[in-house]
């Protein structure tokens, strides 16, 4: 029985790193949203958020090595600075307070930046350098505490009017730098059986295989939209698990 119940938990953590990297490459983020809920629930906060930053950097690094031609690395470069500086309050406000009413908190900003993303892509300040450095320092203080950084940027893609094709190759270098940042805040790595290790890391690779395929074909509209559902799904989901976690207490 026991056997049998480590075997779905592997097979479970497959899962979920292959859709979240096929996501990754296909709209350009994802890979912590949909993995992290599984990946928590297995491994627990610490040790599934933990993951969830290490597999995000490495399945950033085999996209990034892939596209790196085309990166606006100027772009990145003001969202990074401001997303890794907040990573060093984060990791102290998740060190600080409960958890239950951290996400519910996060995930009530994530929703609201999103709204406001639709109202202002028609203004001037849409296009300014202070919404990429804003969107950074939030991106940055959620991917030490909640292990999701992607929904701030998403709401900067859209404001921004950033292009769906560009949006999705450049932002591989600031997930991969922010995760590895975030996962040296936290001072740690997580834990697991090398067949755990294994599993994941293949999974990881032919989710990329298989995004690879599918990114050229798929319209940018609807990949942008994707984008936009994942974000909100994923600040949702971040909620939920908030109010159930302090219905449980």
């Amino acid at each position: 029985m026991e056997q049998g119940v480590q075997l779905a938990a592997i097979f479970g953590l497959a899962a979920a790193v292959f859709v979240g990297a096929s996501t990754q490459r296909i709209s350009g983020m994802g890979f912590a949203l949909v993995s992290s809920p599984f990946l928590v629930m297995v491994l627990g906060p610490h040790e599934g958020v933990m993951l969830v930053n290490l597999l995000g950097a490495c399945s950033s690094l085999l996209i990034f090595a892939q596209v790196f031609r085309q990166v606006e690395y100027r772009k990145v470069a003001f969202m990074l600075i401001p997303a890794m500086l907040m990573t060093i309050p984060g990791a102290w406000v998740a060190n600080s307070l409960d958890g239950p009413w951290l996400s519910i908190g996060i995930s009530m900003m994530v929703i609201l930046a999103l709204c406001s993303s639709f109202m202002i892509r028609n203004l001037a300040m849409a296009q300014s350098r202070g919404l990429a450095i804003g969107a950074g320092a939030v991106s940055g203080f959620m991917s030490v505490t909640a292990g999701v950084s992607g929904p701030a940027i998403a709401g900067y893609a859209v404001a921004s009017r950033w292009p769906q094709a560009q949006f999705a190759i450049s932002v591989q270098l600031y997930f991969l730098v922010l995760s590895l940042t975030s996962l040296i805040a936290k001072g740690g790595m997580p834990q697991l059986h090398w067949q755990q290790w294994g599993a994941c890391f293949g999974a990881m690779m032919l989710g990329i295989v298989l995004g690879n395929y599918l990114a050229p074909k798929i319209p940018q509209k609807f990949s942008r939209a994707f984008v936009v559902l994942i974000a909100f799904s994923g600040a949702v989901s971040l909620m939920a698990s908030g109010v159930l976690a302090l219905a449980s207490n």
